[in-house]
């Protein structure tokens, strides 16, 4: 099957429902490598990985209620086992809660032909599920390395994609945090929410084009949010209000990662970099705590 333009875009996702607890919060931080850095790089993270005072890291607002590897449905037409992720971006209106329920809703927002891959777009809509006001709203890109040239030429069949997210500076950054990954980090990740296999098992790794297994891309967004959260404690009244990342090379679990920073007016500008190439580029806005 080809990807199908019309049937993908029009389809309805029902909306997911879960309740999550400090087990969950605690899981999610140590797949992104809570815990594995000395304090004098980010700072004490007990907060993350222990009950007593526990705090969610706003960027585990991409796992929850998630809908898992949904590409991999027949129903799509998707090259399942060529899907990368691109693109994350999110936007934080409140503090993710410790605990609690929430309902995610989901749509394909577009869908791009760029030969001779395609690009799939979704974005959900986290809100609480008590009071529903919302949490987060989450776009992700997904790369689908063997979908290109679906639409035939039909213009109709191609959308427009958002704004490029713009690259650092190409001044020196103003710090530079180096977060390590342990080996098994990309098999501890996938018990959130993401199965692909991509990411565990070195036969499908191989058949996608890598040495070896890699990281989820939003493992990656999870260890950029712990290196911003150690900035924040620096900025009282603020908090993480938008965080976007584009992937652009593989990430190796058992490699350290190296977070550059560059102050700006109203958040930071980063990059990732493993054994010297750039892996991903993006910003970071703060918002101001709500009172």
């Amino acid at each position: 099957m080809a990807l199908d333009y019309r049937s993908l875009k029009s389809h309805v996702f029902a909306p997911e429902r879960q309740a999550y607890g400090e087990d969950d919060c605690i899981l999610y931080a140590l797949g992104v490598g809570a815990g594995l850095s000395d304090d004098e790089t980010v700072g004490d993270e007990t907060q993350f990985i222990y009950e007593q005072g526990l705090r969610a890291l706003p960027a585990m607002a991409c796992v929850l209620a998630y809908p898992g590897f949904w590409m991999r449905d027949p129903r799509h037409g998707l090259d399942w086992s060529q899907v990368v992720h691109g693109e994350q971006r999110m936007r934080f209106a409140r503090r993710l809660p410790a605990g609690g329920e929430v309902i995610c809703q989901m749509t394909v927002a577009c869908i791009a032909d760029k030969r001779p891959g395609a690009f799939v777009v979704t974005q959900r809509t986290l809100s609480d599920a008590a009071t529903g006001k919302e949490i987060a709203v989450i776009e992700q890109l997904n790369i689908c390395r063997g979908d290109g040239g679906y639409s035939g030429g039909d213009a109709a069949l191609s959308d427009a994609l958002a704004v490029p997210i713009p690259a650092p500076p190409a001044t020196p950054p103003d710090s530079i945090i180096v977060l390590p990954t342990s080996r098994n980090q990309g098999a501890l990740y996938r018990l959130n929410a993401d199965r692909n296999p991509l990411h565990v098992d070195p036969a499908a790794a191989r058949r996608a084009g890598y040495e070896r297994p890699i990281l989820h891309g939003a493992a990656l967004l999870g260890m950029v949010n712990r290196a911003l959260e150690a900035c924040l404690r620096q900025l009282p009244g603020l908090r993480l209000g938008e965080l976007d990342l584009r992937f652009m090379a593989p990430v190796y679990p058992g490699r350290d990662v190296a977070v550059s920073l560059w102050r700006q007016p109203q958040g930071l500008a980063l990059a990732c970099h493993q054994a010297g190439a750039l892996c991903a580029q993006g910003r970071a806005a703060w918002a101001e705590e709500e009172q």
